[in-house]
């Protein structure tokens, strides 16, 4: 059984998402919804907080809890997810291809350091949590709009740092991923896995993110180098943490038939809704 206070805010959220309650507006009184569902102003706050981290709200100082504009109902930018490439080398969609690297707050563009490595990425990378491999850690946005930009931590696989030498200092126009592929003689390839959590204090600042309610919409890029065997794995290249406001963007990609749904498809033969036999 729901608390009082969660019962409270799935009302008022109800009445925000179907327009009852539009942007802008100032949510009752806590004393005036106390009062009409009979609980303490306590119990109204705890309802308040909730909608707050969900980002529904906001309170203004001597003002009064009021709605935001909410990313269900604001056009997103919608991120395309594919590799395209111009005079300056790779970009990730045409969405970004005005986008720039822009200057710490100690004038770097670029922060390249060992770092250890999360346990997420290490998985990947093939190491153990912890091991310490070099970073590279960008922020990136549009010149034009200041609030849309997104952080880059790149993780770079001990055998590439090793093997590559002219990845040791300033990689040159293009960049790392030209300097592999001159290296290896081939192309290489990409795939992405997208999440979302809520980010840092460090992350929100950076992001100008609003302090509560919004969440990072998370891509992590996998750069891979084939193998010439085809048995054998890609060689991992890099890992690349990419972070944004999910209250801003959101991801775009084709939806790709695989071989088993090729065109024309066998007829279906069993019932969806049915329970598979048990073993």
């Amino acid at each position: 059984m729901a608390a009082q206070y969660e019962e409270i805010a799935r009302d008022l959220r109800e009445r925000i998402t179907t327009g009852e309650y539009p942007p802008g507006t100032q949510l009752p009184l806590m004393r005036d919804i106390a009062a009409a569902h009979g609980v303490s102003d306590i119990t109204v706050r705890k309802a308040y907080a909730l909608l707050t981290r969900e980002g529904l709200v906001e309170s203004r100082r001597r003002s009064g809890v009021f709605v935001k504009e909410h990313p269900d109902r604001v056009r997103l930018t919608v991120r395309a997810r594919q590799v395209e490439r111009d005079e300056l080398g790779y970009f990730s969609g045409p969405e970004v291809q005005h986008w720039r690297a822009l200057p710490w707050p100690d004038g770097e563009k670029t922060r390249i350091t060992e770092a250890s490595t999360p346990a997420d990425v290490a998985e990947i990378l093939g190491v153990e949590t912890g091991t310490r491999l070099t970073m590279r850690k960008r922020l990136v946005g549009d010149p034009g709009q200041e609030d849309h930009r997104q952080l880059a931590d790149s993780w770079i696989a001990q055998w590439v740092t090793e093997e590559v030498p002219s990845l040791r200092g300033d990689t040159g126009l293009g960049g790392m991923y030209d300097r592999v592929e001159e290296w290896a003689d081939q192309a290489l390839t990409w795939r992405e896995e997208v999440s979302a959590r809520m980010p840092s204090p460090e992350e929100a600042e950076a992001l100008k993110m609003p302090t509560a309610g919004a969440p990072l919409l998370r891509v992590v890029r996998v750069t891979q180098l084939p193998s010439d065997d085809a048995d054998e794995e890609p060689r991992v290249v890099e890992v690349q943490d990419i972070r944004m406001s999910a209250a801003l963007f959101a991801v775009g990609y084709p939806l790709l038939r695989a071989e088993s749904a090729g065109w024309p498809v066998q007829p279906a033969t069993s019932d969806y809704y049915q329970a598979p036999p048990s073993d």
